[in-house]
């Protein structure tokens, strides 16, 4: 019936149209028939359009409503999955587990909470990291858990990485990490005043790219961080400042900082530990030709006790920054290969025996200062071992009554300066090169 109506319609708007245009004249034997098919295309024109748009709303509204379907089943799996993740038996809260990690990959619009969910799990304090007898069962869950979360950091092209969510630890209590070979591209990594126990956190081979890793105001007790063959790359930052290191080792040989990357472990209490840049195991070319800081380490304001910090297997292009570091009963050396516009700052204040070594190596840097502080005679020890002056500055001040000795040991033609900011307390140790040239001010 409605296509009649309009069918008529159609045909009495073109015969009138047709009549007024020809001036009311009598139309010819052609006319009529025209005006029919013309009528009977618009009307089939017109249903088959209406027939399209009511296909259409009716596609939209089935589309909605298998969304709400679906969004509907998205959401009974997150009740679900949370409801086992806080079950009291380990095997539920597993299978919790893998449910959330599961469905972080099926949902990609609530990616963000199921992320959140197993973030604020391994966030939960356990009571087995001061035991004897660990809960085995939930030492399972939490290595699958961090399985899972390395697993969705290894590729920041894949459709389930969790590259742009927030990835936020702090205040958890670890003793287990493996996060080796995770790509970090612009990811920010958050494990603020932590505690890590009886353990190891595993990064190693891991790529950063203007990316941040934070273990601001953490504590470390008999725990070991292996990042061997980490590189920076970007402007990263690595930052463990304002942390506390109690008889702990950082395995951090094989290292490549870049330029604008940096490596940060300001105002900490480190004692009893090893911030090893060098690995024990490694033969030294070999660590050489993969251990470089182009950017900055940077200790300012920590206190190092009983601590060893080696790093005469690096190359140094960057900045070494020890300024105002207090040091008792500690070991250090530095990058044994020192060039470009480098900068190496080793004020230290030494509070009990320091003992530096510089070389055997090369300086072709720009700076390299020794202008220690401290008020206990006897302290400090600082000898350059067939050391090898090529260019730059190497300032000393002897003027403060820590020294204990200085060796000043040169090999080869000395290019660069030496300079020696007065004399020496007579009961200091002094050996200077024959050979070398210094400047006094």
């Amino acid at each position: 019936m409605a296509a009649v109506v309009l069918f008529v319609t159609f045909f009495l708007f073109l015969w009138t149209t047709v009549a007024i245009l020809s001036g009311f004249r009598a139309p010819n034997d052609k006319t009529l028939p025209a005006v029919l098919t013309a009528a009977v295309s618009l009307t089939a024109l017109t249903g088959a359009s209406l027939g399209a748009v009511y296909a259409f709303r009716k596609q939209v509204l089935a589309e909605r409503e298998g969304l709400r379907a679906d969004q509907q089943v998205y959401s009974d799996r997150y009740v679900k999955a949370a409801e086992l993740l806080s079950h009291e038996r380990p095997s539920a809260r597993l299978a919790g587990l893998h449910s959330m990690a599961v469905l972080a990959d099926d949902w990609l619009e609530g990616r963000t909470p199921c992320v959140m969910a197993i973030c604020s799990y391994l966030r939960l304090p356990t009571l087995d990291l001061k035991s004897d007898t660990p809960d085995l069962g939930e030492s399972e869950v939490r290595r699958t858990a961090w399985k899972a979360v390395r697993a969705r950091l290894l590729d920041p092209g894949s459709s389930a990485a969790w590259h742009s969510q927030e990835l936020d630890f702090s205040g958890g209590h670890f003793n287990n990490v493996d996060l080796d070979q995770v790509k970090l591209d612009e990811v920010r990594l958050q494990f603020r005043n932590c505690v890590f126990r009886n353990g190891e956190m595993r990064l190693r081979a891991a790529k950063l790219q203007d990316a941040v890793l934070d273990f601001t105001g953490s504590s470390f007790h008999n725990f070991k961080i292996l990042m061997q063959g980490t590189e920076l790359g970007g402007e990263s930052v690595l930052c463990f400042d304002e942390a506390t290191v109690t008889e702990s080792a950082f395995e951090l040989d094989r290292m490549r900082i870049g330029s604008s990357s940096h490596f940060l472990l300001r105002q900490a209490q480190v004692s009893d530990s090893a911030l090893k840049f060098d690995a024990d195991s490694e033969v030294f070319f070999f660590q050489q030709r993969h251990s470089v800081i182009d950017g900055e380490v940077d200790l300012s304001e920590s206190r190092l006790s009983r601590t060893r910090l080696s790093m005469h297997a690096y190359k140094l292009t960057g900045r070494l920054v020890l300024n105002d570091v207090a040091t008792q009963k500690t070991k250090i050396s530095v990058p044994s290969q020192i060039s470009g516009d480098s900068y190496v700052n080793l004020d230290v204040k030494a509070d009990g025996p320091t003992e530096i070594r510089i070389g055997p190596g090369k300086f072709t840097g720009r700076d390299l200062r020794i202008r220690p502080s401290g008020d206990t005679p006897g302290m400090l020890n600082v000898s350059f071992n067939t050391f090898h002056l090529a260019g730059g500055e190497v300032l000393i001040n002897p003027m403060v009554p820590c020294w204990k000795s200085f060796r000043f040991d040169m090999i080869h033609k000395q290019e660069g300066k030496l300079v020696i900011g007065g004399n020496f307390d007579t009961d200091v140790e002094v050996d200077i090169d024959r050979f070398a040239e210094f400047e006094t001010y």
